[in-house]
């Protein structure tokens, strides 16, 4: 009988501690579930505070009173309990990989810190990428280098994305990621100094006196100044530019986007060319260099 008696209170006591267990795990499910649906609420609300910077922006940009600059410099506000970092930048300020000279992009290649025989011929690479034969040009590569290189032909074409620019003869993981943020295809064949991000500044050929005037000038939030740069852009005309938007909600998530936008749109105040997603601090590049 004692034996019986036992063993009915040891399964009582198995039972209560399955019937414990399954309570724990149904709190920890619905503890679960309503973190996921919290951090979902959270990343819209961070997703449409950056739509709202974008359009702010945009209306900005439009502004002939009071125009926001479009030279990556910083501009700081709010979305409800989002704090919202905002950086435009004009598109003709970037280098543009079907229509830019070159050498600028060598310029670029060789101030991110890339070996210059290896600069220029990637430059030249690029080149013959975007043409329509399968004629080597100076420094350049065609077909038969791709393939003495395994890697596949170029496309003698214009690039349709920015993107493809990592498979240009000579251009690595490490290149693609130092380059890509200067790259555009809503460019113009000579880099707008004035409005450019701090490395392409020099390498677009403007003078170092006119680069540090230019720099301070984003630094103190005032007015660009006038320079010798050959390739002006007028924010009065119809471009397009990238903005740069860094969204920070009061718990601290985060989020990062880069969105081209044509000014004006065809149908409304803008139209939306491409959107890309980034890491917190992608637009660091647009930052100026510390002084050695």
């Amino acid at each position: 009988m004692t034996s019986r008696r036992g063993m009915a209170l040891l399964i009582v006591v198995a039972l209560l501690g399955v019937l414990a267990m399954a309570a724990g795990m149904t709190a920890l499910a619905t503890r679960v579930s309503a973190a996921s649906a919290f951090a979902s609420l959270e990343r819209v609300e961070l997703r449409t505070a950056i739509e709202t910077a974008v359009a702010r922006t945009a209306v900005k940009l439009a502004d002939e009173e009071a125009r926001w600059i479009a030279d990556g410099r910083l501009y700081e506000t709010e979305a409800g309990d989002v704090r919202l970092r905002i950086r435009a930048v004009a598109e003709p300020a970037r280098f543009d990989l079907n229509s830019g000279n070159v050498e600028t992009l060598a310029a670029l290649l060789e101030a991110l810190n890339v070996p210059p025989l290896a600069a220029r011929r990637i430059a030249g690479a690029v080149s013959d990428w975007r043409d329509g034969d399968d004629v080597s040009g100076d420094n350049g590569a065609e077909a038969a280098a791709y393939r003495a290189a395994n890697r596949p032909s170029p496309g003698n074409r214009p690039f349709i994305a920015v993107e493809e620019f990592r498979q240009v003869l000579g251009v690595d993981a490490a290149i693609y990621a130092a380059a890509e943020p200067y790259l555009t295809l809503h460019g113009t064949e000579a880099v707008a100094g004035r409005y450019a991000p701090p490395r392409l500044i020099r390498a677009a050929g403007l003078p170092a006196g006119d680069a540090r005037r230019i720099l301070a000038a984003r630094s103190n939030n005032s007015d660009l100044p006038e320079t010798t740069d050959s390739a002006q852009f007028d924010p009065a005309q119809p471009s397009a530019y990238a903005i740069f938007v860094e969204a920070e909600a009061g718990s601290g998530a985060r989020l990062s986007r880069e969105i081209i936008i044509s000014l004006p749109g065809s149908e409304g105040l803008y139209d939306t060319l491409s959107r890309h997603s980034h890491v917190f601090g992608y637009a660091d590049f647009l930052e100026p260099e510390p002084e050695p």
